[in-house]
């Protein structure tokens, strides 16, 4: 059954399909991800691999871009996550900014882990620094951070000198399977990492951390995006937009997931303290995102993607705003017919999170023994 939907608000298209979706005896194939995009997963789908080499690759697909692209709609803090907003009901909502909710988010990360001036912290994907610099300049800490992306290394490093503190924070390029012999770290953060990390590879991952983590008061952070158990299997077994276009080799895990791979991967010495939500946060972010974007295609966006490649085409560089925005017409299990402003990765992703086909949490660890736990963050 095919359908031709000219729309100006791609997200509400979406949020329709979800709403209105059938649920069937199978849940697992019924939501956003498998029943828009699924029709089509088999044909496109590899099976993917996150071994070292492979996420080096993955990596440099999406973040090794020049930073002046991401620089175009993320806020100056240079934080692509999900932040942390007043309540609606704070009369302050209504005029803070996205940088204002992205502090507010990395304090919460340097509250959880009561960091401390003396306290070695190890995070696991570095971004453009905004964590790193924010911990060492709150807490006096000492900050070791690792990335796979040689931009983002860079721009890291310039932000760390800007701010004064490359004393404090050292950035690595590094795989988070590479990093004995140094360490061991009082605490460990990873915001949103995790979705690189695969699923054959998660309990790998969090036996890496419980390496890595003092064995006597450590206290590890991990944010994650999440998708909903009754939809795992069906999701692991099919290909989206998301990982076919955007993020090569991404994967989301159930809540149920990571707290049972933190068990499993650590053999119990990881002790989970506390489970937040924060998917709520995550829309109101992607419309600043989405707006950004449009806004600084031309004069920001194009400039940088000719400054690293001159010879780049025009249908090249339609070619990469499609990634990104839909100008023409897909054909998957409906057919879209939208705007030439159209966002469709940031409206995919917004439609999930006000759907709940998405989710967001962050998990907060310790050992056994971390007394820190018992005062107040």
């Amino acid at each position: 059954m095919r359908h031709e939907i000219s729309s100006i608000d791609l997200t509400a298209v979406l949020e329709f399909f979800v709403n209105n979706s059938v649920v069937t005896k199978k849940p697992a194939s019924a939501g956003l991800l498998p029943w828009l995009f699924g029709a089509v997963g088999w044909l496109m789908m590899e099976k993917p691999t996150n071994d070292i080499k492979t996420s080096r690759f993955n990596a440099k697909e999406h973040y090794s871009k020049s930073n002046n692209i991401f620089r175009a709609f993320l806020s100056p803090d240079m934080t692509y996550s999900a932040p942390i907003w007043l309540p609606e009901k704070d009369p302050r909502s209504r005029v803070e900014t996205l940088e204002d909710a992205q502090l507010r988010k990395l304090e919460y990360a340097v509250s959880q882990t009561r960091l401390r001036a003396s306290d070695h912290v190890l995070e696991i994907g570095t971004g453009w620094g905004s964590f790193a610099i924010m911990a060492a300049r709150k807490s006096g800490c000492r900050v070791t951070t690792v990335t796979l992306s040689n931009e983002q290394k860079l721009l890291a490093e310039e932000r760390i000198m800007q701010a004064g503190l490359n004393d404090r924070v050292r950035v690595l390029k590094a795989d988070y399977r590479e990093l004995n012999g140094i360490g061991p770290f009082d605490k460990i953060v990873s915001i949103e990492m995790i979705e690189h990390v695969g699923h054959d590879f998660l309990g790998t991952f969090f036996e890496c951390m419980d390496r890595y983590l003092k064995v006597h008061g450590g206290i590890g952070y991990f944010q994650c995006i999440t998708i909903p158990e009754t939809r795992y299997e069906q999701y692991c077994r099919s290909e989206d937009f998301i990982r076919r276009y955007m993020f090569p080799g991404g994967h989301l895990p159930t809540v149920s997931g990571l707290v049972a791979n933190i068990d499993r991967g650590s053999r119990g010495k990881l002790i989970v303290e506390e489970i937040k939500s924060v998917g709520v946060n995550y829309p109101r972010a992607l419309r600043s995102w989405k707006k950004s974007f449009q806004a600084n295609f031309e004069v920001r966006i194009v400039p940088a993607l000719r400054e690293r490649n001159p010879r780049m085409t025009v249908a090249e560089i339609n070619l990469f705003r499609r990634k990104w925005e839909v100008s023409k017409h897909i054909q998957l299990s409906v057919r879209l017919r939208l705007t030439e402003n159209a966002q469709y990765y940031f409206s995919y992703c917004e439609a999930g999170f006000k759907t709940k086909s998405l989710g967001n949490f962050a998990i907060t660890v310790g050992r056994e023994n971390c007394i820190a736990f018992l005062e107040d963050p």
